[in-house]
């Protein structure tokens, strides 16, 4: 049932837009703001407690929802909600549609038009200005980790705990981790577990991403790129995903002031800096991960089908 509710849910979330995502999305983030309003002492230990607040009632619901379709209707019903729930978490499309139009830019070199897509895209305005390319680097940056956090890591978690309660959890860790920082105060510690167990449980998706990228890319310099250029924020998920995709595609990322999502900056890839081009290549990449992944998941059904 798990690998028919993936590929259920891929198709399914090719036609749900970004709107309904967030109205699905809004209640969630009200009952964290409460939290964060209500607890923020600037105490890590109380940051802590509104961290496990906000994410045992996401665990919880998925469970109950998953255990209480099984025995009332079968596995049919609990397929069908296991889809909606994680046709609504992942999100494949927005990579295709992004690079889509930024290369568009690159291409009829709208510098300025490419970097407010960029900035649409990431949520957050860039650190300076940025020439072409700095923003295909940017660009391929951004599809890299959001193939990760909203597709490969979400599936994993989906096959790990029951029902839709791993991709909730993951998800749900990964909205407190980026609101939290964003707006606790510098002398604040509210955020420091949020972000410890984000760590935790991005380390094996990361690193299992990094390997998809390099299975379906250039392996030997995707490797490469992910034992050379990571030494030094092994910690950090992203950054590998970054290097691992970065090696994968034979492309060098411009250095900028920061990366993003909060990553550290540091020189990822080989070879030449990407131009409009290599949005293409990209998304040709992320198309064949997710293929890989799929292909991977069926296969283990049909072994643990057939007892192998």
């Amino acid at each position: 049932m798990i690998f028919l509710s993936v590929l259920s849910a891929l198709i399914l979330e090719h036609y749900l837009s970004w709107n309904r995502r967030d109205r699905l999305s809004a209640p969630f983030d009200r009952w964290s703001q409460m939290l964060r309003s209500v607890l923020d002492s600037g105490a890590e230990r109380h940051g802590m407690l509104a961290w496990w607040l906000a994410i045992t009632p996401l665990v919880l619901l998925g469970v109950a929802i998953h255990e209480l379709s099984v025995r009332l209707s079968g596995t049919g019903l609990a397929w069908l909600i296991d889809t909606l729930i994680l046709g609504a978490v992942i999100d494949f499309k927005t990579v295709s549609d992004r690079l889509g139009e930024i290369a568009e830019d690159l291409e009829a070199e709208r510098l300025n038009e490419a970097q407010g897509a960029i900035e649409n895209w990431e949520g957050s305005p860039l650190p300076g200005e940025f020439d072409l390319p700095g923003l295909a680097s940017r660009a391929i940056q951004l599809a890299l980790l959001h193939a990760h956090t909203r597709v490969l890591a979400p599936i994993l978690w989906y096959v790990i705990l029951p029902g839709a309660s791993g991709p909730l959890l993951y998800v749900g860790a990964l909205a407190l981790k980026r609101r939290w920082v964003a707006v606790s105060g510098d002398n604040s510690q509210f955020y420091v577990f949020a972000q410890r167990a984000m760590q935790f449980l991005d380390w094996l998706p990361a690193r299992l991403s990094a390997l998809s990228y390099a299975v379906v890319g250039n392996f030997e310099e995707s490797l490469f790129c992910w034992k050379t250029q990571t030494k030094q924020a092994t910690q950090d998920g992203r950054r590998i995903v970054l290097a691992a995709g970065a090696g994968a595609l034979g492309v060098r990322f411009e250095p900028a002031p920061s990366l993003p999502y909060g990553v550290r900056n540091g020189e990822l890839g080989t070879g030449d800096f990407p131009g409009a081009d290599h949005l293409e290549n990209a998304e040709g990449l992320l198309a064949r991960t997710l293929v890989f992944a799929v292909v991977m998941l069926g296969l283990l059904t049909l072994a643990s089908l057939f007892g192998i």
